[in-house]
């Protein structure tokens, strides 16, 4: 195994942090498109497979040899980041798949702004989904982190 010490302090977190906000900005997509069901079936089938191949990315892409220079270290993290985001998307797809329509219908009609029909609406019904799908993925993204680092060496 290449011993972290080989590597500058703080690669660990960068690219656990990059893995993370590339799933979130992934999932943001994700809700602002067509909330359907079959979207959400699909997810679900795809779940595990995604962070089979996020898990197995580094292995196949990189050499056990040598570690690359950047920018290909970060572009893994961006794709598994890509590939982990349905750990915080389920979540809140499967509240928002099952919400009535009516409610943001009504919430709009009396009166209620963006900051309001979020804090007041959304907020309550998503927090905890919200609060699970954040520690999956970030959890997720450490392990992805280690995943791409540590690899065997070249001759073992």
């Amino acid at each position: 195994m290449i011993p972290l010490s080989d590597f500058p302090p703080g690669v660990i977190a960068t690219h656990a942090c990059i893995t993370f906000i590339s799933a979130v900005l992934m999932t943001a997509l994700c809700l602002a498109t067509s909330r359907a069901r079959i979207w959400y079936f699909l997810m679900i089938a795809f779940w595990i497979p995604d962070i089979i191949v996020a898990f197995w990315l580094p292995s196949l892409v990189l050499s056990s040899a040598l570690f690359p220079r950047e920018p290909i270290p970060t572009l893994l993290s961006v794709i598994q980041g890509f590939l982990i985001s349905p750990s915080l998307t389920l979540p809140l797809l499967g509240a928002l798949v099952n919400a009535q329509p009516d409610v943001l219908r009504t919430a709009r009609s009396l009166g209620a702004d963006w900051f309001r029909r979020v804090a007041l609406l959304w907020l309550p019904l998503l927090r905890r989904r919200l609060i699970l799908g954040s520690v999956a993925t970030a959890l997720l993204a450490v392990i992805m982190t280690f995943a791409m680092l540590w690899r065997p060496q070249a001759g073992l």
